[in-house]
């Protein structure tokens, strides 16, 4: 890593921070965008689109919400690969970053063990639809181990991901046919040794302390998927979300706590990080399954009091963002909403899915969840 280059991303990530602006102005823009905008405003970037770069040879990082098009809220990256056979990140923590793990595609693993005396380091394979959570002070690292694989991590607030343009070999152009990732055979490690003293001063002040050998080595004597505690659960039983915001935890598809929504059709909103478990109390995150609206069906509506967004996980999505066009989401897709503008949204089939994120307490899954009921399955009643 160049210490050019990290200083320059300190000056420039100031500088775009504080020319965020807070209000979006309206204009005769697709809400389509080929890139995540540097200003708050309504966008949806299509599947494998934005700007990316490469973390390795056969590694892409595709920047899909930033700390500017979120005004600083939140930001997701979608991280594709082949497997790699090492880790893709030093062991490290953060002191004010909140990160959020979600594989997408492929499998994954993911470690994650609080930074006090005695903590058990748990580890677990993660498969479509598993997730990860890493409050602050939490060592953790990942790893790509299928040839398709994507891990989708969401930090709060927004600004860590761009230290991944100071780990990168390059940009990684998405503007064309947009592959997950470079199709080459090879890909050496790119870690190398322990970071220099003085490497370590400058990534401190990007929130990012690296764990000695001495301090931490990821295990890696998984059994069944899973490597820790044995009386957690791992695909095999009910996962329960913890009321202490500073612990990790793993949630595996479909094991979290389930709630039915009645209104306009079927909706199953599975939690995944609540207010409780957030750093700040102002963040949330999970999953909503759909059923397709019928004919004598509304669209649902909703207006926000925080920032939204959504990436699509499955079938298709019909919305209305007030003052944009219509448009149709499918898997892969990113879709951003500012806090106050008005959006409609519709499932045009059946198992319509998608990963929802809320800049506060009170977001989308918080409303639906008032008129909601407990529910066992992650699929709706057929009726």
């Amino acid at each position: 890593m160049k210490t050019a280059q990290i200083l320059a991303w300190m000056l420039s990530g100031a500088i775009a921070t504080t020319a965020a602006s807070s209000k979006y102005t309206e204009d005769d823009e697709s809400i389509v965008v080929d890139v995540a905008p540097d200003f708050l405003r309504p966008y949806v970037l299509p599947k494998y689109r934005g700007h990316a770069i490469k973390l390795t040879q056969t590694q892409t990082i595709r920047f899909s919400i930033t700390a500017n098009s979120s005004d600083g809220a939140f930001a997701l990256i979608q991280h594709n690969g082949k497997n790699s056979g090492w880790l893709s990140s030093r062991p490290h923590a953060h002191h004010l970053v909140h990160e959020h793990f979600y594989c997408a595609r492929g499998r994954v693993q993911l470690w994650g063990q609080k930074n006090v005396t005695n903590a058990t380091d748990e580890a677990r394979v993660g498969t479509p639809g598993d997730y990860g959570n890493i409050p602050p002070d939490t060592i953790h690292t990942f790893q790509l181990i299928e040839p398709d694989s994507q891990l989708t991590h969401v930090f709060h607030p927004g600004g860590f991901e761009h230290l991944f343009d100071v780990y990168s070999l390059g940009g990684f152009d998405t503007s064309t046919i947009s592959s997950p990732y470079p199709a080459v055979p090879g890909d050496d490690n790119p870690l190398g040794g322990a970071p220099t003293p003085q490497e370590k001063v400058l990534l401190a002040g990007l929130d990012l302390y690296v764990a000695s050998e001495e301090t931490y080595i990821p295990r890696r004597d998984f059994v069944n998927g899973t490597a820790g505690d044995k009386s957690l659960n791992w695909h095999n039983g009910a996962n329960t979300l913890p009321n202490d915001p500073t612990e990790p935890y793993f949630v595996a598809k479909d094991y979290g706590s389930k709630y039915l929504n009645s209104e306009n059709g079927y909706k199953v909103i599975q939690p995944l990080a609540t207010p409780e478990q957030v750093t700040g109390g102002n963040f949330s995150m999970g999953t909503i399954i759909m059923s397709p609206k019928l004919h004598n069906q509304s669209s649902s509506t909703a207006t926000l009091p925080h920032h939204f967004a959504l990436q699509m996980e499955d079938g298709q999505l019909v919305l209305s963002v007030s003052g944009y066009d219509t448009v149709s989401l499918i898997q892969g897709d990113v879709a951003f909403i500012p806090s106050g503008i008005p959006f409609m949204y519709h499932a045009t089939v059946p198992f319509t899915k998608f990963m929802y994120m809320n800049a506060g307490a009170e977001g989308l899954d918080h409303q639906l969840l008032k008129n909601s009921v407990a529910w066992d399955f992650p699929a709706y009643p057929n009726a």
